[in-house]
């Protein structure tokens, strides 16, 4: 059975990543994200996702690996039949999760050649991309 929305299309808008010559341990990355979604049409049914995933070290203090960002964009249908007031949801919670994945995959390709090795985000709780959820990070 198929998903009620689906992924037309993805693409990176912008990745940047620094790499640090460090001695000894390295400070664990924190990794931090926005996200934002877009109707594209009248009916509800195509909408625009970007998602923007930053990567740096928990304080200015530490010496991290790598610092930088990634922003990946994707376009989303839903079904014209597709309950309204669920949309925003359905496209934050499932395009965030979607891109967060192409996000990783990546990043996780790019820094693989790094001297650091591969950066591997984390796998998070999909809700996290729900509108209420992310304008509300302690919740």
């Amino acid at each position: 059975m198929l998903s009620p929305i689906q992924l037309e299309e993805h693409k990176i808008l912008r990745i940047q990543f620094d790499t640090r010559i460090i001695e000894g341990e390295p400070a664990p990355l924190v990794f931090r994200h926005a996200i934002t979604a877009a109707q594209q049409d009248e009916q509800g049914t195509r909408w625009l996702v970007r998602l923007d995933v930053q990567f740096l070290p928990e304080s200015d203090s530490e010496s991290a690996p790598y610092i930088g960002e990634i922003a990946v964009v994707g376009v989303f249908t839903l079904p014209s039949d597709f309950p309204q007031e669920k949309a925003s949801d359905m496209v934050h919670m499932n395009g965030g999760a979607i891109l967060f994945g192409t996000a990783r995959e990546l990043l996780s390709s790019i820094t693989a050649r790094g001297i650091h090795g591969a950066i591997m985000l984390p796998a998070v709780d999909a809700r996290c991309f729900l509108p209420e959820v992310a304008s509300n990070p302690g919740t």
